[in-house]
C-alpha cells in the first residue's frame, strides 16, 4: 500500500473516495450537494496547506484516504492544541476489516513523531468509535465541538 499526498490534480480520486465514505456513514441521509460542498471545503484545506492528506493506492486503484494536523490554537478544528488529530479515515468497503486502516493510523502516527508531536486524538461517531478502540485510542470523557466523544492515544 502506498500513502500519497494530496495534490491539487487528486480532486476527482479523493471526491470519490470520500463522497462514498459520507454516504456510508452518518452523513447517509445529507443531500449529496452538501457532502459535495464539504468535500470540496476540505480538499482545499488540502491544497493550502492548512491540514495534510493522503490518498492510500493499492496497485493502480485509489482505495482509501485520510485528513490530519497539528492542533493549535488557530486551527480551525482545534480541540485539544499541542495533540495531533486525525481527522477522516475512510477505506472503500473491499479493504475494511483487513488492517488497512489501522496500518494508515500508524502511518500518521509515524508523522506525528517525525513533528514531535507525542498524543494525538479523534472524535468518532458511534460505529467507529470500535475502530479506534481498536489502534489504541480510549475517550477522555471530553466531547468535541461537533458533539462526538474525544478519543486519546499517547503515541511515544
Amino acid at each position: 500500500m502506498d500513502y500519497i499526498e494530496i495534490c491539487e490534480n487528486d480532486y476527482n480520486a479523493f471526491h470519490e473516495l470520500a463522497s462514498a465514505y459520507y454516504r456510508e456513514g452518518e452523513d447517509a441521509d445529507t443531500p449529496q450537494e452538501e457532502i459535495d460542498t464539504f468535500i470540496r471545503f476540505m480538499f482545499e484545506k488540502v491544497i493550502n496547506h492548512e491540514i495534510n492528506g493522503y490518498i492510500a493506492k493499492d496497485k493502480n486503484a485509489y482505495v482509501g484516504f485520510a485528513l490530519w494536523g497539528v492542533d493549535t490554537e488557530d486551527f480551525e478544528f482545534s480541540e485539544i492544541p499541542g495533540f495531533g488529530t486525525i481527522l477522516e479515515i475512510g477505506f472503500i468497503p473491499s479493504y475494511r476489516s483487513k488492517g488497512n486502516g489501522k496500518e494508515l493510523v500508524s502511518y500518521i502516527e509515524s508523522r506525528f513523531s517525525k513533528k514531535n508531536v507525542n498524543n494525538c486524538y479523534v472524535s468518532a461517531y458511534g460505529p467507529a468509535q470500535k475502530f479506534w478502540s481498536y489502534c489504541g485510542y480510549f475517550e477522555n470523557g471530553k466531547v468535541a465541538s461537533n458533539g462526538l466523544p474525544i478519543m486519546v492515544k499517547s503515541i511515544n
